[in-house]
């Protein structure tokens, strides 16, 4: 219970120290003047000089919070939606043949036949519910300037690609035209692209010979970039990505409109704590399990909220050209 205590007055002072800029109490933490951790009548015969310049390699599992997954499920609220598939009158023959010639129906309980040219067919299609990223392994670089054993300030830099996937119904007319209308399903997938980059100060305190606890905190941005969002029928695949811009129809055979490519992503911001167990194997290394919360916003369009995000690793830290 001492030792919990303890954790939990190194984790609201560093917070103080990081929100609340007072030089003072500041340097006070960089002089290592913080409670321990470590009972006052335990002594180790043994002490590593970890001062100076460290350099490491992260490699872990990104586990991506589910609200910005949504983004990729094809709603006709979001930038890359079903609906311009469908509104495609080429692609909508194409997917009618992989429905036996069935028609989809909209929203009315109409089977349509040809899409409407103003592209007010209201489709009747039951979306995904509670799309999520697949976890993501995720390798990045860490640097690190430690003024002494027990504290030092950091940069880091992350990459991760994530995946994510659903199903879709689509309410199409019955086979006599005297049942109810039946269900048929489509796939819809997305892959982001994320790039982070965190800077903050990393705090030590020894619990054994050859172990610490630390604790990290600091600021976080990131650049995130849809790299794909696309829906399979039957044998067909389609991109919801309007590559034609302002919904233009795709021409057909032998048609030469201009394709461009979409960006869709952008920078986002957050904060971030860390914290582990740091072995060191000898001055020169050391290996630091831990894992990493980042509350933080990303840029894709109408997913702009904060989420956490979560990161378990395992840091490898060597000396890169330390004051050893």
């Amino acid at each position: 219970m001492k030792i919990l205590i303890s954790i939990f007055k190194i984790i609201t002072l560093n917070l103080l120290c990081v929100f609340w800029i007072n030089p003072a109490f500041c340097q006070d933490i960089f002089n290592d003047k913080m409670p321990s951790i470590v009972p006052p009548d335990k002594v180790y015969e043994q002490t590593f000089n970890t001062a100076g310049w460290r350099f490491g390699i992260n490699m872990g599992m990104y586990f991506a919070n589910k609200e910005t997954a949504d983004f990729y499920s094809g709603i006709p609220a979001n930038e890359n939606n079903i609906k311009y598939v469908l509104d495609n009158k080429y692609w909508y023959e194409e997917i009618k043949q992989e429905l036996n010639s069935h028609r989809i129906l909209d929203t009315q309980g109409n089977p349509v036949a040809m899409p409407a040219t103003d592209k007010s067919t209201d489709w009747w299609i039951y979306y995904p519910e509670g799309m999520k990223y697949d976890a993501g392994i995720s390798p990045g670089f860490y640097v690190k300037y430690n003024f002494n054993n027990s504290t030092g300030i950091f940069l880091q830099s992350n990459y991760v690609k994530l995946k994510t996937s659903g199903v879709f119904q689509m309410v199409i007319d019955s086979v006599n035209y005297l049942s109810d209308p039946a269900l048929r399903e489509g796939y819809i997938r997305g892959i982001e692209e994320r790039i982070s980059v965190d800077l903050g100060i990393s705090k030590f305190y020894r619990v054994g010979e050859i172990t610490h606890v630390f604790i990290e905190m600091g600021l976080h941005m990131n650049s995130t970039e849809a790299l794909e969002n696309r829906i399979q029928i039957g044998a067909k695949e389609y991109s919801i990505v309007d590559i034609y811009l302002n919904g233009s129809y795709v021409p057909g055979p032998g048609g030469n409109t201009q394709e461009y490519s979409i960006y869709q992503g952008g920078i986002g911001f957050g904060i971030l704590l860390a914290g582990g167990v740091k072995f060191i194997v000898s001055d020169k290394i050391s290996i630091d399990p831990g894992v990493q919360f980042t509350y933080k916003k990303q840029n894709l369009t109408n997913y702009t909220n904060f989420t956490m995000d979560t990161y378990v690793f395992v840091r490898l830290i060597f000396d890169l050209f330390g004051e050893n």
